[in-house]
């Protein structure tokens, strides 16, 4: 039985992760019986977080590789190089390794964000170095997945562009592990950490900030709200300023900070910053802020 308590607390500690208790124990379950892990969550929740510190507390490389509609089979496995091809003929000197072959040969973890963006014809070559742990490099070898060799994807399930539905071959290789927002109290002990704010009213900007992100997620007009980034921002910027205790100081900030992080409702006759602006005056309304 493997000790998925003490090792939680232990990767909270050392990468300085508040919460994520239970998300965290599923990981390192998946992990200790060697299963392929699949993190799905909104934009901003710490998909990418938690898979570099597995990675480094199970004392792994990162390998990490970014989808697009533009990854191809080649960008993901490796190549060979045309020029030294010629030179050299079919060896290991002309082969350009990937992620993916560098991952199994050497005994990483590879990290596939937003694996949903990924083509179907680069899924289908992930399937056997996933099931088998095998890696076809034809005229030159086959690689066998190092013992420490494993992966941990990432998809938004709310992306609709540039999105390939996942075949069920690819999803039939995974754990699934679902990362939804954290608790309001988590988010604000994170805002803290995170925004480096001083003492004084930290207490006060990080709770404002996490109420106005909180209130982008729970507005009518938002089809989208803020994850955590908005809130770290915001407090960051409020927290530059002279007076950070005027309106007009946090409606700017919470702008300049939310203005790329939420998606407003089709039909909507306000503008983004009209939008934004009606929620941070809102908050600061209820709040005992003067």
């Amino acid at each position: 039985m493997v000790d998925t308590t003490g090792r939680v607390k232990e990767i909270q500690e050392k990468y300085k992760i508040i919460g994520r208790t239970e998300e965290l124990r599923q990981i390192v379950l998946a992990h200790s019986v060697d299963k392929n892990i699949l993190i799905e969550g909104e934009v901003g929740v710490g998909k990418t977080t938690l898979a570099k510190a597995i990675a480094s507390f199970f004392d792994s490389d990162f390998y990490r590789v970014d989808c697009s509609e533009e990854l191809l089979p080649h960008n993901l496995v490796g190549y060979f190089d045309p020029p030294l091809v010629i030179s050299k003929g079919y060896t290991e000197d002309s082969y350009k390794y990937g992620p993916l072959a560098l991952a199994m040969q050497n005994g990483g973890c590879l990290f596939i964000n937003e694996i949903n963006r990924m083509p179907e014809s680069t899924q289908n070559s992930l399937l056997t170095s996933l099931d088998e742990r095998i890696l076809e490099i034809p005229k030159l070898k086959t690689i066998n997945a190092h013992e420490d060799f494993f992966v941990v994807a990432t998809q938004n399930p709310s992306a609709h562009v540039g999105v390939t539905v996942l075949g069920e071959a690819l999803k039939d290789r995974f754990i699934w592990i679902n990362l939804n927002y954290q608790s309001p109290e988590e988010e604000i002990l994170i805002i803290k950490q995170e925004a480096s704010l001083g003492s004084g009213n930290s207490d006060k900007v990080a709770l404002l900030s996490q109420n106005i992100i909180q209130l982008t997620r729970e507005s009518t007009s938002v089809r989208r709200g803020s994850s955590i980034r908005g809130a770290i921002d915001l407090a960051t910027l409020i927290n530059q300023y002279d007076n950070n205790n005027s309106s007009k100081n946090w409606v700017e900030a919470a702008v300049m900070a939310l203005y790329n992080k939420i998606e407003l409702e089709d039909g909507l006759t306000q503008s983004k910053k009209e939008v934004i602006t009606n929620i941070v005056l809102a908050v600061l309304n209820k709040s005992d802020f003067q």
